[in-house]
């Protein structure tokens, strides 16, 4: 959900660059994408995590896996856009690194999870197979969900690479809407 509140905050960064410019957004610069169905694969390769935890829980890495393949390649295919490309990368990295190391599971802080009452580590792992409270530690849990945003209806936990992603993410809406003047000016 965060994701998509960063997308939407590159949407509108770019129509008002443009509206200061004079100009409208740049619709037709969207061909410029190359493989754009590849991080909508990858996004949906995650769908099983929540609709089907018991199922996944079983082969989670084969998922994980899939959906970040479907990243990197979407990375590669558009990696002339270097800034966001980048940071959309490490963002993807740091989240693929840290469930690589912890059993193929996104660690979520049992501090940060405190803010909510009545949230078991069993409630958190029956709504999303893929993440786990880590009460004990995690490997590198530095990387996990542990930034809490209390924004409702958008909020919850994410991590730096999702805080990565989310900013990479914005800038290439950027990149791709605004118009090019404004980056030059």
């Amino acid at each position: 959900m965060i994701l998509l509140f960063f997308a939407l905050a590159g949407i509108l960064i770019a129509t008002l660059m443009n509206l200061f410019h004079g100009e409208k957004n740049r619709y037709q610069n969207i061909m410029e994408i190359r493989g754009l169905w590849l991080p909508i694969l990858g996004l949906a390769l995650e769908l099983p995590f929540s609709c089907f935890p018991a199922f996944a829980a079983k082969v989670g890495w084969l998922f994980t896996i899939s959906s970040y393949l479907c990243i990197f390649a979407f990375l590669i295919l558009n990696r002339k856009k270097r800034i966001p490309v980048s940071l959309i990368g490490l963002g993807a990295f740091c989240n693929f690194f840290v469930i690589a190391c912890n059993g193929w599971r996104m660690p979520v802080s049992a501090r940060a999870l405190s803010v909510y009452q009545n949230i078991t580590a069993e409630a958190v792992y029956a709504k999303r197979a893929n993440y786990f409270v880590a009460s004990n530690g995690a490997n590198f849990s530095f990387l996990s969900d542990i930034l809490y945003i209390p924004v409702p209806r958008i909020g919850g936990f994410i991590s730096i690479g999702d805080l990565l992603l989310g900013l990479g993410t914005a800038f290439f809406i950027i990149q791709i809407l605004a118009d090019k003047s404004a980056w030059e000016k």
